[in-house]
């Protein structure tokens, strides 16, 4: 969680590829604002304690040599014989290619909580699945992480997130009892929490930060 400065002489400015830290950012929030996992983050920006972020703080949001590469075109080799070659006609710019994750079922998840889907996923109204159960039921890792956040975010209410890596982040809704903490690790099938008084878990698999479907990835059931 950001911490408070004490002194603030000017306003950072962010350059390409960074991000200033505002007052109430976690490093998830960074995250999933910039479609980066939090491990990445971590470890781009050398960050020592993830929950003391300050205000101000300018961090890396992409790869070292990532902005500069995206900014620009690699140069050309040949020097002032280059300038001799009549021009080339230029390819018109490519699009970049959209965020989409392999849709391929992973062997090393399972599933969050024992229940049936009571709600599947759209994309929109509901960017994850609701699974049914009862209170104080066991929410379970779907996989081995590191656990990113636990915290509560407007609409969301108590919130459970983990990093599996390779840019996928598992987040687990009404939830109480989280019996995990941020940065700690977790493997697959771990009891990190409880079922809230909503009798059913709200489970959502983001990918860059990126909501996906659950069951495109989950084994079947």
């Amino acid at each position: 969680m950001v911490g408070a400065c004490t002194t603030t002489p000017k306003t950072p400015v962010a350059g390409p590829g960074e991000y200033v830290v505002q007052p109430g950012d976690t490093l998830y929030r960074i995250a999933s604002k910039s479609g980066r996992s939090a491990s990445d983050i971590v470890r781009w920006n050398n960050i020592q304690d993830p929950d003391r972020l300050e205000a101000g703080q300018v961090l890396r949001v992409v790869p070292p040599g990532g902005a500069s590469s995206e900014a620009s075109p690699p140069p050309r080799s040949g020097g002032n014989a280059e300038r001799t070659r009549p021009p080339r006609a230029t390819a018109p710019a490519r699009e970049p290619d959209p965020v989409v994750p392999p849709a391929s079922r992973r062997s090393d998840w399972g599933w969050p909580a024992q229940g049936a889907v009571v709600a599947g996923f759209n994309g929109s109204s509901n960017k994850g699945i609701d699974i049914g159960g009862s209170p104080g039921e066991a929410v379970l890792s779907i996989g081995a992480g590191s656990v990113a956040a636990t915290e509560t975010l407007r609409g969301y209410g108590s919130v459970l997130m983990v990093d599996h890596g390779g840019s996928y982040m598992s987040v687990y809704t009404n939830v109480r009892t989280m019996l995990v903490k941020q940065g700690q690790k977790v493997q697959r099938g771990q009891k990190i929490a409880e079922m809230g008084n909503e009798a059913k878990l709200h489970f959502e698999i983001r990918y860059r930060g990126k909501a996906v479907d659950p069951r495109q990835y989950l084994p079947a059931k």
